[in-house]
């Protein structure tokens, strides 16, 4: 995976009352809901106020801090938390947790802790290969989890009983 670089997301092209029509749209194709003129302007500023970063395999959407409150409904986080939202350029689905390392690491730094949601059935959103980090304040350990670092960079072949790793491949992000 190469590393990120700086970009803009094409909505910043349109002129302004345009960009709220691409949001009141592209609403009603996720939601099948129609947007006030209101609605869409709040919209625009949740989903674009943002950084956008690429490389040769993702697209990230990062919110920092105030720009991440639409996604953090406890009160106390309010104004501290990054949220990324992370898609493949190909569109394809993801799951490879060392990319969500690199790309939590490149963006946003080593010493945070992010967590992926996987929620109650009456919260879920669905739409789209796209996936999502909650990053918590520099040095905040999330409760949960391991105390110490472990980690096995040789491929092992695993199979019943036995365990699998693959090679950690060696990148100017390590």
């Amino acid at each position: 995976m190469e590393k990120f670089f700086q970009t803009r997301h094409e909505i910043f092209d349109l002129p302004i009352q345009e960009r709220f029509d691409y949001c009141k749209n592209l609403f009603k194709e996720i939601t099948g809901q129609e947007l006030t003129h209101e609605e869409s302007k709040q919209y625009y500023h949740e989903m674009y106020d943002c950084d956008t970063y690429q490389n040769n395999l993702y697209s990230v959407m990062v919110f920092r801090n105030k720009q991440a409150d639409w996604q953090v409904h406890e009160k106390s986080w309010k104004g501290t938390m990054t949220y990324l939202s992370i898609k493949r350029l190909d569109k394809k689905s993801i799951h490879d947790w060392r990319h969500m390392q690199q790309i939590k690491n490149e963006l946003v730094g080593k010493d945070y802790e992010a967590v992926e949601i996987y929620p109650n059935e009456k919260r879920l959103v669905d739409t789209a290969n796209q996936y999502h980090l909650f990053v918590f304040p520099k040095n905040y350990l999330i409760p949960f989890g391991w105390h110490h670092r472990t980690v096995d960079a040789i491929g092992v072949d695993g199979g019943v009983g036995k365990r699998g790793q693959r090679a950690i491949e060696e990148t100017a992000n390590a």
